[in-house]
Parts: C-alpha cells; sequence; structure tokens
C-alpha cells in the first residue's frame, strides 16, 4: 500500500522531534577483579618492596637422642630475602569546561565520570598483572619499574610443556620471566600433579584454580568435579548440568574460576589467597594538573606492587593450548 498524497508524515516533522535518549550509561565491559579482591591489602614504604620467608626441616623418623648425650650444635640456616618493584599505573582524562558544564544523558560533570570510570580501569590493569607472567623490572630513570606476576613469583608446584621452565628465586625480585615449553592440553592428570605437589609442599591443597574462559569448558568435562548430579523431586523438570564449579581433589575442594582477563592465557593458576597481597606504596590518587589553558586535567595512579609470600602454597600449570 502507498500513502495518500500530500500526508504529512513523522519524517516531515524530523526539526520538531525531541530526542529520546535514555539518562543512563550502560558499560557492558566486566569490571570484577576477583582474584585481587580476595588477596589481602599490604603497605610498601620503598619501590622495592621485600619479605622473608623460612622453612622447616625435613620431618624426621629417625630423630632419636642417647640418654645423656652432649650437646652438639646443629646447622641453621638464615632466611631467604626476596621482594618485588612497585608498578605505577595511570590515567590521565582531561576535560574541556564545556563538556564538564553542558546538559548530559547519564551524568553530571564528565570529569567526574571520567574518573570513577578510570579507577575501575586501573583495577583491572592491576588484575591482569596479577595474573600475569610478567618478570619484575627495576626501572631507571627512563625504564618504568613493573611488579612481577603469579607465572615468576610461583615457581615451586609447577607444570610445564616439554622445554619449559620458571626460574627459582631465594633473593631479591623475580627479574627472568618463564621459558616456554611445548603446548599441550589441559587434563585432570596435570592437575593432579600440582595439587599433589602443593599439598606435599604445604600441607593444604590451594582453594581456587583460575583460569581462562576456554580451560574452564575444558575443566567440566573432568571426572572428579563435586557434583555431577542432581536429584529431581516429583514437580521439578531436570536440569542438565554442563559445569562444574568445584573439583574434589585427593586433599580437598577446589574452586574453579574462570577470568574474563585470562582469555587466551595458556596458564591455570591454582591460588591460595590467604599468601597474596597487594602492597600499595601510597594507594590509588587523583591529583589535579595545572591549568594550561579551558580545560580540566586530572592524573589517576595506584603504585603497588605483588607479594607472595608463601610461593609452595600456590601452584600453576604452564604451557597449555589456549
Amino acid at each position: 500500500m502507498a500513502q495518500p498524497a500530500n500526508l504529512f508524515d513523522r519524517y516531515d516533522v524530523n526539526n520538531s522531534v525531541r530526542e529520546d535518549l535514555v539518562d543512563k550509561i550502560y558499560n557492558v565491559d566486566p569490571e570484577d577483579v576477583p582474584i585481587t579482591t580476595n588477596f589481602g591489602r599490604g603497605t610498601a614504604t620503598n619501590t622495592l618492596h621485600e619479605w622473608q620467608r623460612d622453612a622447616l626441616a625435613a620431618a624426621n623418623k629417625d630423630n632419636a637422642a642417647i640418654d645423656g648425650d652432649d650437646f652438639a650444635a646443629e646447622a641453621l640456616t638464615g632466611t631467604d630475602r626476596v621482594g618485588n618493584y612497585c608498578q605505577i599505573f595511570t590515567k590521565r582524562p582531561a576535560v574541556s569546561r564545556r563538556a564538564n558544564v553542558v546538559k548530559k544523558a547519564g551524568q553530571s560533570k564528565s570529569m567526574a565520570y571520567q574518573k570513577a570510570k578510570k579507577m575501575k580501569e586501573i583495577k583491572r590493569d592491576i588484575e591482569a598483572m596479577v595474573l600475569s607472567s610478567n618478570a619484575a623490572v627495576a626501572g631507571s630513570s627512563s625504564v618504568a619499574s613493573k611488579s612481577g606476576g603469579l607465572g615468576v613469583l610461583i615457581y615451586s608446584n609447577v607444570s610445564h610443556g616439554a622445554g619449559g621452565s620458571t626460574t627459582a628465586h631465594t633473593s631479591g625480585a623475580p627479574l627472568t620471566a618463564p621459558v616456554a615449553g611445548t603446548a599441550r592440553t589441559f587434563t585432570e592428570a596435570l592437575l593432579k600433579t600440582v595439587a599433589q605437589a602443593a599439598y606435599t609442599a604445604s600441607g593444604q591443597v590451594p582453594p581456587q584454580a583460575v583460569m581462562s574462559p576456554s580451560h574452564k569448558v575444558t575443566f567440566s568435562g573432568f571426572t572428579g568435579i563435586a557434583v555431577n548430579r542432581y536429584q529431581v523431586g516429583k514437580k521439578e523438570q531436570g536440569r542438565i548440568v554442563g559445569g562444574a564449579d568445584v573439583y574434589m581433589s585427593d586433599f580437598g575442594e577446589i574452586e574453579i574460576v574462570p577470568h574474563y582477563i585470562m582469555q587466551g592465557s595458556s596458564t591455570v593458576f591454582l591460588v591460595n589467597p590467604e599468601h597474596g597481597e597487594l602492597s600499595f606504596l601510597d594507594g590509588f590518587r587523583t591529583e589535579e594538573m595545572g591549568k594550561t589553558g579551558d580545560s580540566e586535567k586530572v592524573l589517576v595512579t595506584a603504585d603497588v606492587t605483588l607479594t607472595v609470600d608463601a610461593e609452595k602454597a600456590m601452584g600453576k600449570i604452564a604451557d597449555l593450548t589456549p
């Protein structure tokens, strides 16, 4: 059908129609940071943040003394002094005066909105650093210092593909990046091996396994999941269980944490949040920059490093096919 002749329709009043813009801004990108949220918070007082580690002697079933035996001092071992460098995370929003004062949908002042947004972005950047295999960088007048991630701080309970390795560090910061090995498929046997190594070394299994979404899908096919069937009542519909959230290992439960930031990652981390900490040099800061024109400029920073006080309580499975 066609319109009647000379009909004045919606398109003829285009210049008079008011806009229909929802007074909200929807951000669909994920902003959760589950790993660093569960880690502790500490304070760093220098750009190289250090801590000490010690270990007990191996259990000795033959520790027996002769009655009345004379005293003889045994050899003692000093502590390991290890550390990590602080990394300065920055965002630099700049907003004109007009952008701040004009009436806008979903926000009042543009700078306030941008500062809140940049804070969330820095939190995600810190989470990405923690989940990385970045080596620590000392920094200089021309090179930015960087914090080492879990990939270099965890080196005892690890599984690598052929040719892969992670350098152990018993002093200073972890300055050497892991050597990549031959990629292999993520399997239940690999998870069991590292879980057993962590339990043997620390007396407990790490309570969380952090992995990419694709590795989570692979994991859901493992046989050792805690629950794979539900009892259905008479008036209930049956449910198809397509995934698993908890793995019942031989040494305890492991919560499975799929992480959007790890998409494409070749590593699965076994994490104990009790032994992880974000150590801040001076916390999150926003500082107004000097005016150089008709605009407002703000520097948003977070100066922080990752601390793992007992790496033997964690583990990693590296060199996995993404």
